[in-house]
Order: structure tokens, then sequence, then C-alpha cells
């Protein structure tokens, strides 16, 4: 999957100006950078909300929005205002690119979680939630799996909102009531991988089950230290290693041979 992705920066604003009955304008430049080649400059300006002039590097003129910005319009582009600080501009744009343009194409794989926001009580669907944190860029599309077949009903999501650090997050829910051995999967398509990314939801121990398991792996514990201690008796064994009480043993010296 790929994205056609357009650069545009704020590279200056100018020319603020203010009255006192609370109407503002100001003067804005941008860039339009698509790669370093393609460069365009924008110079446009606006009072009290309203655009009324614009200036394209790419069509080489200016455009007026309303009555007053045609006049306008017509001024800057019969004496040629505009290109002095259009060809600065243009400079200025294709250098930032240099810098900008290389990663513009960056992608950050996401970090997905699946939790459970609700268990099944009753008539009332369990809630499972599988978000994604921090991916880059923004389109990204999530989809759940009961059993590898994709479930339509009963999932909502939210829009990729912006974490304010140029990173996005999403979130999305899926009401089911679970059927015990089934598997759940949240699917994650995104530019950071060339294929589905799939999560298995991995559901914690019921009550019930929790006192199983503890008894199980104390079982478990003291078979391995019975097998273990007599593991370690037989080797002794046979290897003749092993104490006998000190009067079994019979004493003899030199002088007792000799008088046999």
């Amino acid at each position: 999957m790929k994205y056609n992705r357009v650069v545009h920066l704020a590279m200056f604003f100018s020319a603020l100006f203010e009255k006192a009955h609370g109407y503002f304008g100001y003067v804005q430049t941008l860039c339009r950078v698509s790669s370093i080649e393609k460069t365009e400059f924008i110079y446009s300006v606006t009072y009290n909300k309203i655009e009324y002039v614009r200036f394209n590097s790419t069509e080489d003129k200016a455009v007026g929005y309303t009555a007053f910005g045609e006049k306008w319009a017509e001024e800057y582009n019969k004496n040629k205002i505009l290109l002095a600080q259009a060809e600065f501009g243009i400079k200025n744009c294709k250098e930032a690119a240099q810098i900008i343009v290389p990663y513009a194409g960056m992608t950050v794989k996401p970090e997905v979680i699946i939790r459970s926001a609700r268990e099944a009580k009753g008539e009332e669907k369990a809630v499972l939630v599988c978000s994604a944190y921090d991916f880059y860029p923004k389109p990204i599309k999530l989809t759940w799996l009961r059993d590898d077949t994709e479930v339509t009903a009963d999932v909502t999501s939210t829009e990729e909102l912006a974490d304010g650090d140029w990173y996005y997050q999403i979130h999305s829910h899926l009401e089911y009531f679970p059927t015990p051995g089934e598997k759940v999967s949240c699917v994650v398509e995104h530019a950071s991988s060339n294929r589905p990314m799939i999560y298995d939801w991995d559901p914690p121990l019921s009550e019930s089950e929790r006192p199983k398991i503890i008894l199980g792996a104390v079982g478990l514990l003291m078979g391995v230290f019975m097998a273990a201690g007599g593991q370690i008796y037989y080797k002794r064994k046979q290897t003749g290693f092993y104490r006998l009480p000190a009067c079994l043993i019979p004493l003899q010296t030199p002088n007792d041979t000799e008088q046999q």
C-alpha cells in the first residue's frame, strides 16, 4: 500500500494587522512539496477570515477571490510585484525539501494491545478493545477475526486520533458472546508492514480455573522433587558411595595378621 504525500510548510507569517473593531488579517507564505524538483510556493492575503488574493508559483500569477482581491491581483500581475518574493520563496522551499522529503516516506509500526473492557454476563455481551498506538502515517485499518473469519457485526471503531507529536492512535471495539476454545484476533493493516499484522487475544484465567492450575503446578513440582531425589539415591548406590554403620566394619591390624 502506497501513499502519495505532500508536505506543507508554513515558512513564515508576516504583516499581521488588526483594527479596534476586532477584525484582523495576515499574509501567509506556504511551500507545497511533493519532491525536491516539484516545489510550489504560495502567497496569500486573508482579512476577516476571507482570503482576498493568492499567488501560486506553478501558475505564476495572482488570483483574486473578492472584488477587491481581483483588483489587487490585477495590480500584482501587471507590475510583477510578487516575482522577486516568489523566487526567494521557492529557493527556501527547495532547501527545506532537501531536509524533509527524505523523511516524508517514513513509516512507524503501531504498538497493538488487545484488552477486555467488559466480560459477558447473562444477556450482556463481552467487549474487547484493540488499540493501535504511536503509528505513522495516519491511514490504518483494524478488523476482527473469530476462528479466522472476519467479523462484520457489532464492531465499532474510532477515527485516527492525533497524539500531537506526529503520531496517531485508533481503537476498535468488538461485542460478542465468547465460545470456549475459539480464537479471536485483531488484524491491523498499515503502511509500516507489507502484510496484515495479526494479534491473537489471550484471555486471562477465570476464577474457577485458577485453583486447578495452582494445584496442578504444585503437584508437578512435588513430582519433580521426588524424581530428583530417587535419581540421586540410585546413582550413589551404583557407585558405592554410601555410608554403613561403623559397628559393622571389622578392624584389623598388622599384628593380628601375623598371629593368624
